[in-house]
């Protein structure tokens, strides 16, 4: 099922854009972030959870990177997207003691922005 963007308006096409940069950067930080914890074994089995080790396949989602805009009328693709991301976040202002990647918050903003530009666009999704 192919979806038409052409009607799309500039401002959501560029805010998908956005959703897509930032997901690229989350997933590239958050591979960096357990590099650094898997330098020590102690630290990747005790301090390393597994949420945070499953981020990376949480965020690998094809049509996310690359056809958002593609996919932004099918019932509930983005609301997948908003539910791991609010997962992760969740998971993370819930621990302590690790510095984790801002861009998984940075990547949520941008997704709260296309929802605002969609919404003010009267995009049915």
């Amino acid at each position: 099922m192919e979806v038409i963007t052409k009607d799309l308006t500039p401002e959501v096409l560029q805010r998908c854009s956005h959703v897509q940069r930032h997901m690229r950067l989350a997933i590239s930080d958050w591979y960096y972030f357990l590099s650094r914890m898997s330098l020590a074994s102690d630290t990747w089995l005790y301090d390393c959870d597994w949420w945070m080790k499953n981020v990376p396949s949480q965020l690998d989602i094809p049509w996310a990177f690359e056809s958002i805009s593609d996919v932004i009328r099918r019932p509930g693709m983005l609301d997948i997207l908003f539910i791991k991301v609010d997962e992760i976040c969740i998971s993370i202002d819930r621990s302590t003691g690790v510095e984790f990647p801002k861009s998984i918050h940075e990547l949520r903003d941008s997704l709260e922005s296309l929802k605002t530009e969609i919404d003010n666009a009267g995009v049915a999704v």
